[in-house]
């Protein structure tokens, strides 16, 4: 529950405030852009109240994501109906329920008919669990790398789940079904292909569904800000120059939608996609060449 006690000071006079837990993870500002904004240290902030219902419920999507509960509203204590499973495009669901221990990273629920695929972890709680039940359930947990595996054994063992992870990062996961192993691509479910990436973790993956989504984990986004494919410069934990080469090979890929951990999700049609991308491993080894691959960041730099 966010804290009117450490209400932040930025926050615009009305009924919704964000306190000074803030974490700069920037989920609540992909919920609700241009509402919730950030100081110059990057904390949240609210920078206009809602004036429609539609500003309302972005809000409370905000508040639900918020992996440390910082943003309330003095009007009520709980959304007038569920923030998430929130459909960002037909046949993916967003989880909100974003936790601190992934940093606040964003998951996924994709609804098939062989069983549904819960991409990375969103925190257990029984409300988002009884949603799920209504949408089928979950038959595979596939976890990106080490950093977004949250509540992973939660999910998995309500519904005896598989939980999958790549061998390199295996040890976040003790308790995984199942092992991706390896540099190879492999089908990991009808029309659900892992492609390993190692860069930002040596047993990072993504997984290409229907040949046409991306679910990155923390290997790429989309930096609305900048309106381009973007890295994790400053959170480089395995090799740079090993996820340039990951990201070539993510461009060779026929992608419309990317759903990442953390940064925004983006609509990019296979057109630019292949475009941005075939530029940007390129890019990044030039990068690498100057040195700046290692230069120090901060988490509002990354979104």
């Amino acid at each position: 529950m966010a804290r009117i006690d450490l209400v932040h000071p930025d926050n615009v006079e009305g009924p919704w405030f964000v306190d000074t837990r803030c974490i700069r993870c920037d989920a609540a500002r992909h919920w609700a852009p241009g509402l919730i904004d950030m100081d110059e240290d990057g904390l949240s902030f609210v920078a206009r109240q809602p004036e429609t219902p539609e500003e309302a419920a972005a809000l409370w999507r905000a508040a639900v994501a918020c992996p440390t509960r910082s943003i309330g509203t003095t009007e009520s204590r709980r959304p007038p109906e569920p923030a998430f499973p929130f459909e960002l495009t037909p046949g993916v669901y967003a989880l909100g329920h974003n936790t601190r221990e992934s940093f606040g990273a964003h998951s996924y629920l994709v609804p098939r008919p062989d069983g549904n695929l819960m991409t990375d972890s969103p925190r257990y709680t029984r409300g988002l669990a009884e949603l799920v039940d209504a949408l089928g359930g979950v038959r595979h947990v596939l976890l990106s790398h080490r950093d977004d595996v949250a509540d992973a054994d939660r999910w998995a063992d309500r519904y005896g789940a598989d939980v999958w992870i790549h061998e390199a990062d295996a040890d976040a996961a003790p308790y995984a079904t199942a092992l991706f192993e390896g540099d190879e691509s492999t089908q990991t479910a009808p029309g659900v292909v892992t492609v390993p990436v190692p860069g930002h973790t040596e047993g990072s993956v993504v997984f290409h569904v229907d040949d046409r989504w991306l679910f990155t984990g923390d290997t790429l986004h989309w930096n609305h800000r900048r309106g381009e494919f973007d890295v994790f410069a400053g959170e480089m934990f395995h090799s740079w120059a090993a996820l340039a080469d990951s990201i070539d090979r993510l461009a060779k890929l026929r992608v419309e939608w990317v759903f990442p951990g953390h940064g925004n999700w983006h609509n990019v049609g296979a057109g630019l996609y292949a475009e941005q991308m075939g530029r940007l491993g390129p890019a990044m080894r030039e990068i690498g060449r100057a040195g700046w691959a290692s230069r120090p960041n901060t988490a509002y730099d990354w979104y």
